[in-house]
């Protein structure tokens, strides 16, 4: 049963460290990535930003709540039992439907890896996060 008795701060964190990992990742790929959607830095730049933050914290929120409540339900606690529940939820939910959708839109392998990754990554500092920080 979902609750909402769980550790507000320490999802908070995790709201925060997702977002750093985001701006980090598509930091470093940013290249592979924009050519991967076919969009130029200048299309990016000229892009409204707003909508697409706001849309990502919420999302990261979202994901922290979800993922605190996971941890709860499966009785996990500990730096290794909260990034292996990440992993499990990234291969579960995120990573290998991310695939599906990237296969059937005819994108490229690297393209999935940028954009699934990042997922995982997060997942798995947010699951070590909340495993430790009940």
């Amino acid at each position: 049963m979902l609750t909402f008795d769980v550790n507000w701060l320490a999802i908070l964190v995790c709201t925060v460290l997702n977002m750093i990992i985001g701006a980090v990742w598509f930091g470093v790929f940013a290249e592979p990535w924009m050519k991967g959607i076919g969009r130029t830095k200048e299309d990016i730049e000229a892009s409204p930003k707003g909508a697409s933050y706001g849309i990502a914290v919420a999302n990261s929120l979202v994901t922290a709540f979800v993922l605190a409540n996971v941890i709860q339900w499966a009785g996990v606690s500990g730096l290794v039992g909260g990034l292996c529940t990440g992993v499990l939820m990234w291969i579960g939910f995120t990573g290998l439907s991310m695939g599906v959708n990237h296969t059937f839109e005819g994108r490229s392998t690297q393209l999935w890896f940028i954009n699934a990754c990042t997922y995982l990554v997060g997942l798995m500092v947010m699951g070590a996060v909340l495993g430790v920080w009940q």
